[in-house]
């Protein structure tokens, strides 16, 4: 299932129209897709950008046209790295890399996303990413030819391509078998709702916004109220971020900059 299918069930589920994921998961993952219903789909800028963690295996021996296992086999190899050899390749991976997305990735060219250039057969060539990755760990080793890791990462970081990188670096070639993503920002797979259980519970399963953004807490006055509601700026005691109420109220996201305050993204339940 793409991530727009997961979006496309949701809206039907609960009956709204406005509904939209928070950072693509790819249709051979499972595990962690961050949803925003209602409003809550203004949140995109605050939470697609969080790093995320993942639990994927590679499979050394082949790599596939897309570097999963969707993909159609390219090219083989009897060379298969040792699991220290690729422990320690991983780890060198740690920090700010420059990576190169896969071929068959949502990146645009020329206005054309890159996958539907692959399918064509095209010559797909896309520039090198920045993203960092903040930590690797070794969870086990099924067979002599696998491994898996649990990787957290920046958002923007295709698994895929460190797959194929790792067994580059091993003088091997890998495909990635399976990925789970267990982590998005504060959100953890043990706290998500499959899609079973969100036709069964219905809107009783949904977070509040307020609950779903890792930002302090900012109170309005009462007597501010009338500014507040008409989007005009505030003095406020803080810079920077926060969750903004008023009597009780959730109103959104706000901003303060030299000690005034501006509601960036408009959240209140009206």
């Amino acid at each position: 299932m793409s991530s727009a299918s997961a979006v496309s069930r949701v809206k039907r589920m609960l009956d709204q129209k406005t509904v939209g994921h928070m950072g693509t998961l790819d249709p051979m993952a499972e595990g962690v897709l961050v949803i925003g219903v209602g409003k809550s789909a203004r949140l995109f800028d605050h939470l697609a950008g969080h790093k995320k963690t993942y639990i994927a295996k590679f499979k050394f021996g082949h790599q596939t046209d897309t570097l999963d296992a969707l993909g159609q086999t390219v090219a083989t190899t009897k060379d298969i790295p040792s699991v220290d050899a690729v422990y320690n390749a991983m780890r060198s991976l740690i920090g700010k890399i420059k990576q190169i997305p896969p071929a068959f990735s949502a990146k645009h060219i020329d206005g054309k996303r890159a996958y539907d250039l692959a399918r064509r057969g095209e010559t797909v060539q896309l520039k090198p990413s920045c993203v960092e990755i903040f930590d690797t760990e070794l969870i086990c080793q099924p067979a002599i030819d696998e491994t898996v890791f649990s990787i957290t990462c920046s958002a923007g970081t295709y698994i895929r391509s460190i797959c194929r990188d790792v067994a580059v670096m091993c003088g091997s070639l890998a495909t990635l078998v399976y990925l789970q993503r267990t982590r998005s920002g504060m959100f953890d797979v043990k706290d998500s709702v499959r899609l079973e259980e969100l036709e069964r519970l219905g809107a009783a399963a949904l977070i509040a916004p307020d609950k779903a953004v890792d930002l302090k807490r900012y109170d309005v006055d009462v007597s501010d109220r009338d500014d507040l509601d008409h989007g005009r700026k505030l003095r406020a005691e803080f810079d920077g971020d926060a969750r903004i109420y008023c009597d009780g109220t959730f109103y959104g996201i706000g901003r303060a900059e030299n000690g005034m305050l501006k509601l960036k993204t408009y959240l209140k339940d009206d």
